[in-house]
């Protein structure tokens, strides 16, 4: 009999927690179908297009320090430290990429780079001046390369990416991850491109978007959190004091059978 009752407290106690638990675990959750659904497209990292508007750092380097010179755009070109290295990022001065898609480069003159990739552009430059400058190697990157993320995190803002590289779920990470008011069935993705807005929408509780062509994000993406509608604000807060209910009923009898228990 003791060990009846022994075993009813126990389970009065489980059910206490799972009842607390289980309505916020299933609001809150990410991709809670990961196990049960096969993901079909390979992921791989987006190759990001340069665009009219944006703005490059490109470096060139070699042996002789005179010979790339001319080519480093930067804000003291003539300085003894810049010299040897082809300077530092700091101090290069960005190619503006202008409406048509080029950019004026020192001696080559005006390259058209809209729709090139870093890398491309890397190749173009080390065709056109392996010939010239010995052991000749550059560095690109698009220097205005920024994500937003608004709405329902802890820390919404604009953020500079350095590699040229974000995923969907990094850039949530740099703004603190979603707050718990945040609507994790809503999430959406503002895009900018060809002179058009785009949108995509997003539930996080699901896997869609790990298996999606938006996992990578483009620059001057914004992902956008919104608040929870007050309907279903009310519903989890109803759920979270049924619950509550439920785990003090259950918690109280296990408590009432562990005394009956102790007083026999």
């Amino acid at each position: 009999m003791k060990k009846l009752i022994l075993l009813f407290v126990i389970f009065g106690l489980c059910a206490g927690f799972c009842f607390t638990s289980c309505s916020s675990w299933r609001e809150v959750v990410y991709f809670q179908d990961l196990d049960s659904v096969q993901l079909h497209n390979k992921i791989t990292e987006t190759n990001i297009r340069i665009r009219p508007g944006d703005q490059l750092t490109i470096m060139v380097f070699g042996a002789d320090k005179y010979l790339i010179m001319p080519y480093n755009q930067t804000l003291n070109s003539v300085s003894e430290s810049n010299l040897g290295s082809g300077g530092n990022r700091e101090s290069q001065l960005p190619y503006d990429v202008d409406e048509h898609g080029d950019i004026i480069f020192p001696v080559l003159g005006r390259i058209h780079v809209a729709g090139m990739t870093c890398d491309d552009v890397r190749r173009y430059l080390h065709n056109r001046l392996d010939e010239t400058i010995k052991d000749m190697t550059c560095f690109v990157c698009i220097e205005n390369f920024r994500v937003n993320v608004m709405g329902e995190v802890e820390r919404p803002g604009s953020f500079p990416i350095k590699n040229n590289s974000v995923t969907f779920l990094e850039a949530l990470a740099m703004a603190g991850d979603m707050k718990l008011t945040g609507d994790r069935h809503k999430v959406q993705l503002i895009r900018f491109e060809n002179g058009q807005v785009r949108h995509y929408n997003f539930d996080l509780t699901k896997s869609d978007l790990l298996d999606s062509k938006q996992m990578y994000l483009q620059q001057n993406d914004v992902i956008y959190v919104p608040p929870i509608s007050a309907r279903a604000a009310n519903e989890r807060s109803n759920a979270n004091t049924r619950s509550w209910i439920l785990s003090g009923v259950a918690t109280l009898a296990s408590l009432i059978s562990l005394i009956v228990t102790l007083t026999r």
